[in-house]
């Protein structure tokens, strides 16, 4: 069985260009992962008509101390995939700019971007998805209560600018939240904006807390949304996601393992696709939908606070800085945790508790009617249709 990667896909058709071969999901992965790339300081922004060679700006990239550095939790070949990507033919004649930074801690708010110019006029947008910093996974786990988060409003916002300040057709993408807030900022783009979408790619992008599926802006772009979902990835599969969406083949091992975009199997200039999620998969969606649906949104929102005052409270700023003093920090969290009332350490045992009962129920076979609901008697808000 083939284990090609958008690596492989490089190195067979990168020599290939976008006038022989055109654009395909795989460019659009690439373009998206390579959004992780720190090119802060770098390239212009969003209203400026200047724009950087693709290799110019990767070679000024690499001159920098600790370009490379990726992260806890984040793909170790991105680096690889960014040097490779600038090097090969296809992508030659490719320039970006457009960069937009920002991580703001009293906002919480983690948001970055950037746009490709392709040689055929049309412009790409990428949007990058949670990085390594706490602020960033604070405002990812707030999607599961707040409606929108600061980074869906930001990209809004950079589509808008974009659009205003360049011509062109447009297509928008990009990885895990990068994809979400793709999805969101052409569902909520101007009309005039929407009509030069020509393509919206969610790579293994989490859904809405709210279904937007069935309103009229998604319906006038559905047929240009594409989300892609591994067979047993947990992030593409929660909260409201399209029911259309496309499965396809990981070799990652585990849930997390599979968010990997070098686990995803390519066959020529797509996916290897499959027909369903796997039952793992499912399992493992299924119980963080009935813990959330097991809370209010205002425990949820507590839950998270807390968890992340207590992550911070070695003064970590990411998650490399967690790991890379892990017995300090654990002992202080240990002492936060000690120093929160006993109201809040009760209500945090209790989500924590409700979770444990939510694994334990999808670990074995689930009666159409269960006859004692216990904990999970609220109508439950984030089905993945």
């Amino acid at each position: 069985m083939s284990r090609e990667n958008c690596l492989d896909y490089l190195e067979k058709r990168g020599h290939l260009p976008f006038s022989q071969a055109p654009f395909c999901p795989i460019d659009s992965l690439i373009l998206s992962v390579c959004a992780y790339a720190r090119f802060e300081g770098l390239l212009p922004g969003p209203t400026s008509g200047v724009t950087l060679p693709f290799r110019q700006a990767v070679a000024q990239l690499t001159a920098q101390d600790g370009w490379d550095h990726t992260g806890v939790l984040m793909a170790d070949q991105i680096p690889r995939l960014v040097e490779r990507a600038a090097a090969c033919p296809r992508f030659a004649r490719v320039r970006l700019g457009c960069w937009e930074s920002i991580l703001d801690e009293e906002t919480g708010t983690q948001f970055a971007a950037l746009t490709w110019f392709l040689p055929d006029g049309t412009l790409y947008l990428a949007f990058r998805g949670t990085d390594d910093s706490l602020v960033g996974w604070k405002e990812c786990f707030r999607m599961a209560f707040t409606f929108p988060i600061p980074a869906q409003k930001l990209a809004e916002d950079y589509l808008a600018q974009v659009a205003a300040h360049h011509l062109g057709k447009l297509r928008l993408g990009g990885h895990s939240k990068g994809g979400n807030l793709a999805v969101w900022a052409a569902v909520h783009a101007d009309p005039m904006v929407r009509r030069r979408i020509l393509r919206v790619d969610s790579h293994d992008g989490p859904g809405f807390t709210r279904d937007l599926t069935g309103t009229p802006a998604y319906q006038a772009l559905a047929h240009r949304i594409r989300v892609y979902v591994p067979q047993s990835s947990l992030v593409g599969a929660l909260l409201h996601q399209d029911r259309h969406c496309q499965i396809i083949r990981s070799h990652g091992t585990g849930t997390v393992a599979q968010h990997d975009p070098f686990s995803w199997e390519v066959e020529g200039t797509g996916y290897h696709p499959l027909p369903h999620r796997s039952a793992f998969g499912e399992r493992s969606a299924q119980a963080v939908r009935l813990w959330l649906a097991s809370l209010t949104p205002e425990e949820v929102e507590e839950f998270v606070d807390v968890l992340f005052d207590l992550l911070s409270a070695g003064h970590a700023r990411t998650l490399t800085d967690i790991t890379s003093a892990l017995a300090d920090n654990a002992l202080s969290m240990a002492r936060a945790y000690q120093a929160l009332d006993r109201a809040t350490r009760r209500e945090i045992r209790s989500c924590l508790r409700r979770m444990l009962v939510a694994l334990g129920a999808v670990s074995r076979p689930q009666p159409a009617r269960p006859r004692h609901p216990g904990p999970f008697r609220r109508k439950q808000s984030t089905d993945f249709d």
